[in-house]
């Protein structure tokens, strides 16, 4: 199963891009896993680039992909239960799993309606950030999957 996550822009910090490279080539060890970006809105009206990112995100996904949708509403999960959805998604052959992470102002609430929705944290984050901590988790789940010393209970 290849996993995807799919997100709005471009990082402009090079040392959150390293730290976003290495999880992900961390995550590549355990099979095939990518970041596809989209190009975010140049609209000042954020209900406008909501909907034109909202847009190149679901042009983006294919019909069989098992969606995960990050946002602030999402359901806090473990990391043992992601490890369990990746599980999962395995056991029912899915081909791709996708994160998808909005632009700045979020998603439309169509394309919310495609996945579960998964809430990273209670607070706040940059949307930076959420790139980090969704790459090391799906990471940290796959060591988990694999019964290896990354992930202490």
């Amino acid at each position: 199963m290849k996993i995807l996550l799919l997100t709005v822009g471009k990082i402009r910090s090079a040392p959150v891009q390293e730290l976003c490279a290495d999880y992900l080539r961390r995550l590549q060890r355990f099979g095939p896993a990518e970041v596809q970006e989209v190009k975010a809105s140049a609209r000042p009206d954020a209900r406008q680039a909501v909907a034109e990112e909202s847009g190149r995100l679901n042009d983006a996904l294919e019909p069989s992909d098992r969606v995960f949708i990050l946002d602030e509403t999402g359901t806090q999960t473990s990391s043992t239960e992601l490890a369990e959805l990746l599980a999962r998604a395995e056991r029912e052959a899915v081909k791709r799993a996708v994160f998808v992470l909005g632009g700045a102002y979020g998603m439309t609430p169509e394309l919310k309606a495609r996945g579960k929705k998964l809430g990273l944290s209670r607070l706040t984050l940059p949307h930076e950030l959420c790139r980090c901590v969704i790459l090391e988790q799906l990471y940290r789940a796959r060591t988990i999957l694999n019964n290896l010393p990354y992930h202490h209970v």
